[in-house]
């Protein structure tokens, strides 16, 4: 437990996270490694399942870490990625950039050790006294402080949203400048009847009217995942098999909303972390490492009392990062086909120099330094001239 002094006497205090995905347990191994425990509500029945996610995360997630993640979860390493538009491509490589997991095995990983309550789903928020009674489907909950790790469609977010309506209202000067967008994507899970022959490197498709793009992902043991996030998943997922004439059993099928956008990070004491504070990267839907990170902030500032600095800190290491990939992304869906192609064609000419300088997890890194080369600017500046504005202002 967290204990606060309070004219000289020790007060506890009760934690209640929300959510047992990898996010909301790496929340609670944290706290637990500062002496501070925790009690975990999950809605579903066994941590890791259902499986919501693509499961291709970059290596900076085992390796930049305060707590270090079993290894056991890996199941491929990525070498690189081929591009593809039309009947054109261009590979990027670079060695073990992203490893595939096994998400359940990843998710059962962090919970170890943890007090994890399943088949316990919110249904209403109270406050209470100083505190919060979670009504769930099967008790009443009372916390001093709730942790939202409960993902894309977070109720936790929603009570913090109504609330700030609420108020803000009251004072009449509430302006919501916070906005969140929900994608819908799907994947596939395929055994392949012939070979796949690059191994180790993904495959990424880029097509006029799907807002991010189609990705094929080699697990190993003869197995791809191929998935998409679009207006029409299952539409655009199905022709895409049809037209690259993959040919295999499906093994598996996972859908998932993705969240892109900013939101509220803390209400009074209430704090959210992971897809239910949309830390997500805006231009790739991935969320992961973004989600641990902002985890290790958190229990940082409820270990020192300070939960007031979290949504600052936040706002320090990632706010500007989020924004870049908003702008960016609000350009991508907006451009023509015939940008697109021009697009895809100066990162072609350019690949050894994106092989260089890219980031996984931070991709404003290429820009900047696009900015730093005169030539790439230059041409860059020509295909993107009634656009470019909306990424540097």
């Amino acid at each position: 437990m967290i204990y606060f002094l309070v004219k000289g006497l020790k007060i506890k205090m009760e934690i209640v996270i929300v959510g047992a995905g990898p996010v909301g347990c790496y929340t609670a191994q944290l706290l637990k490694n500062y002496g501070i425990k925790t009690r975990i509500i999950e809605e579903h029945q066994e941590v890791g399942k259902p499986i919501r996610c693509a499961g291709l995360v970059g290596r900076q997630v085992f390796e930049k870490t305060l707590l270090p993640l079993s290894e056991n979860s890996i199941i491929n390493r990525i070498d690189g990625a081929l591009f593809f538009y039309g009947d054109d491509n261009f590979i990027i490589q670079r060695e073990r950039v992203a490893y595939v997991i096994d998400r359940e095995r990843f998710d059962k990983s962090l919970s170890q050790g943890l007090n994890v309550e399943c088949g316990k789903r919110v249904v209403e928020i109270k406050e209470e006294r100083a505190g919060y009674i979670l009504k769930t489907n099967d008790d009443d909950i009372y916390a001093d402080l709730v942790i939202g790790a409960d993902g894309a469609t977070s109720r936790v977010r929603k009570y913090i949203d109504i609330q700030g309506n609420s108020e803000g209202n009251k004072k009449r000067n509430y302006k919501k400048k916070e906005y969140i967008k929900n994608y819908l994507g799907i994947q596939y899970r395929i055994k392949l009847e012939g070979d796949l022959s690059c191994s180790k490197i993904t495959q990424v498709h880029l097509r006029e009217g799907i807002p991010f793009f189609i990705w094929v992902i080699p697990e190993g043991d003869n197995i791809i995942r191929v998935g998409v996030i679009s207006g029409n998943p299952r539409r655009d997922l199905l022709e895409f098999l049809r037209e690259s004439k993959i040919k295999g059993n499906i093994i598996g099928k996972l859908t998932g909303v993705i969240p892109i956008g900013l939101t509220k990070n803390i209400y009074k004491n209430i704090a959210l972390v992971g897809d239910a504070a949309v830390q997500v990267k805006p231009l790739t839907g991935g969320g992961i490492f973004y989600g641990l990170k902002s985890a290790e902030l958190l229990a940082k500032c409820i270990r020192d009392n300070r939960l007031d600095e979290y949504d600052r800190l936040l706002k320090r290491k990632f706010r500007k990062e989020i924004k870049f990939g908003l702008k960016a992304r609000k350009f991508y869906e907006e451009i023509n086909e015939k940008e697109l192609k021009n697009i895809f064609m100066l990162f072609k000419k350019n690949a050894e120099f994106i092989e260089k300088v890219a980031n996984f997890e931070n991709h404003s890194v290429i820009f900047i330094e696009i900015l730093k080369n005169p030539k790439i600017f230059r041409d860059a500046r020509q295909i993107l001239s009634r656009n470019i504005g909306k990424l540097l202002f």
